[in-house]
């Protein structure tokens, strides 16, 4: 199965140009038939409490248009993006796939400059895509195993993670994903940007890890967009001996 890391610069507040950059890959990328997965809010980058409402609105018809572009490919697109509901503010993404969002999770565990800005997620659910059970986690959420276990035990057999880790945080997200992997021997996937951004630095290090924890690939912290096969039967090798699931 194809994934597509999409390991991008996001321009904090320029929407058309951060939405440029993924119609163009989901063209240039139009013949996979996996997945593409992009960063954590990776049309607005990280809003503030003063300027949330108009990037919602900015983000909106650009938005509209992946969903579109997304007819375009048999791949099932995963993007980070800012949501509404009720006058509520999420920070969330997205599962998009023949003009269609098919599945949404919303962030559960706020980063400290998410407090006050976006509400908690309560939802923790999965999807069956091409035969396989998908969930989400975002950024922060994977520093805590409840999460991922939580979906693991629901099926999960791939965990995709729209990131936006910044330093000095690269060696956590590196070991926990590991880890994660690991303890619900499943993928876990995480597409996290690159350059300065939020006041700081985002340090890259894009993860794909099977289900033993094997580092499958590892991108650096420079924009690139890479295609990696994963060899499905991996799940089934991991779990020869032993569930971790049917012990806890």
């Amino acid at each position: 199965m194809q994934i597509i890391l999409n390991q991008m610069d996001i321009t904090d507040y320029q929407v058309s140009v951060n939405a440029a950059a993924i119609l163009k890959s989901i063209h240039d990328n139009q013949a996979c038939d996996g997945f593409m997965i992009f960063p954590e809010l990776a049309l607005t980058g990280f809003p503030t409490l003063d300027n949330i409402e108009a990037l919602y609105h900015q983000s909106t018809e650009h938005f509209h248009s992946i969903l579109k572009a997304s007819k375009n490919t048999d791949s099932t697109i995963i993007i980070g993006h800012i949501d509404k509901q009720d006058q509520l503010f999420y920070n969330a993404c997205s599962f998009i796939k023949n003009g269609k969002i098919i599945h949404k999770h919303r962030k559960s565990k706020l980063w400290l400059d998410d407090v006050g800005v976006f509400t908690s997620g309560e939802d923790l659910s999965v999807v069956s895509i091409n035969d396989m059970v998908c969930g989400a986690q975002i950024c922060f959420e994977l520093e805590f195993p409840e999460g991922s276990r939580a979906l693991a035990k629901k099926g999960a057999q791939i965990i995709f993670m729209p990131n936006g880790n910044m330093s000095p945080y690269a060696n956590t997200h590196y070991v926990l994903t590991q880890a994660r992997a690991i303890e619900n021997q499943c993928f876990v996937i995480t597409c996290n940007g690159v350059g300065i951004g939020h006041g700081g630095q985002f340090v890259g290090e894009s993860l794909i890890v099977s289900p033993t924890g094997r580092i499958i690939k590892k991108l650096g912290s420079s924009p690139d967009i890479v295609t990696v096969d994963i060899d499905l039967e991996e799940l089934e090798r991991s779990k020869q001996n032993y569930h971790y699931i049917d012990l806890s």
